[in-house]
């Protein structure tokens, strides 16, 4: 017998072509066994850097509504 269950939705993340070729400019650098993570904030999404702990931003697609004032 097959179980189905319903998967809970964590998060969006929207990507300019922009962003998705600095993914892949970059993969090499920020992946990890060959997987990059993307850290999805407020304020935009961000690649882990797991060799200084740090952060490089990796842009915005668009602006959220809450800063267009």
């Amino acid at each position: 017998m097959v179980t189905a269950f319903i998967e809970r939705k964590l998060a969006d993340a929207e990507f300019s072509r922009d962003m998705v070729e600095t993914m892949l400019e970059y993969f090499d650098a920020y992946a990890d066994e060959g997987v990059l993570t993307v850290e999805v904030r407020e304020g935009g999404l961000w690649l882990p850097n797991r060799v200084t702990g740090g952060r490089q931003f990796l842009g915005l697609a668009k602006i959220p509504e809450f800063l267009k004032q």
